[in-house]
């Protein structure tokens, strides 16, 4: 499935392009799978205040939204989500990840759609590099627009989620990042996570393999794992 998508994306981006630019998109994206291919992974402790004191946005412009049905996001936007990357695809992850009780966070500046983030409680989409607790909540797939890029609009959203997830007493917050992926890394710099560790992680006859690249984390990793193993 996952190659599929990826074959689709490129076919979907190749018609919008053409050769040259899909060409160069080629050439960043296997770059960045074999130069690039561990996860930067974050958590965030939900029952500390430490993470109050994270960036948070004062601009009067800036409003963020909570979608949990389809029927409930506006068609411009929902048009504007469906259409930057591959529709075929997200018009099929979009009821799949609704029906699994995931919630669209959207993003605003100045009333105009500039970015979108998901998340999901108590377990994640795809095979994640260990289990999370019932009351655990991964953020995954986020984006902001690339004309809204460069204005901190990224960790205003990811703020807002995790104050609103601590409100809901939630326990954790976890977030991954590809090493390559530098702005979003000094992004999460930002905002109320942590770092939890390096990863690789590999899917081989329906298992998933995860290999952790720093041992001086493990261990703390291993406890974190522990802990919401027991929340369970």
């Amino acid at each position: 499935m996952i190659f599929s998508d990826s074959t689709s994306s490129f076919v979907n981006y190749y018609k919008r392009h053409g050769f040259a630019a899909t060409s160069r998109r080629t050439m960043l994206y296997l770059q960045r799978l074999f130069l690039f291919p561990r996860m930067v992974l974050f958590y965030c402790d939900l029952t500390s205040p430490s993470f109050i004191t994270a960036t948070k946005n004062e601009s009067n412009d800036v409003s963020v939204e909570r979608k949990t049905r389809e029927n409930d996001i506006d068609p411009q936007d929902l048009q504007r989500i469906v259409n930057f990357w591959n529709p075929k695809v997200f018009r099929r992850h979009l009821p799949e990840r609704f029906q699994r009780g995931a919630s669209l966070w959207l993003i605003r500046s100045a009333g105009q759609l500039a970015g979108y983030g998901w998340t999901l409680k108590g377990g994640t989409i795809e095979p994640h590099y260990f289990m999370l607790g019932s009351n655990d909540v991964h953020l995954f797939d986020f984006l902001v627009f690339p004309e809204y890029r460069g204005r901190k609009l990224n960790p205003a959203l990811v703020g807002e989620i995790l104050r609103q997830m601590a409100a809901e007493n939630r326990s954790r917050a976890y977030i991954e990042c590809a090493e390559w992926n530098q702005p979003q890394l000094n992004s999460l710099k930002k905002t109320g996570f942590q770092l939890l560790g390096v990863a690789r992680k590999q899917h081989l006859l329906g298992q998933t393999f995860v290999r952790w690249e720093n041992p001086e984390l493990q261990l703390e990793t291993r406890q974190t794992v522990v802990s919401a193993k027991a929340d369970r």
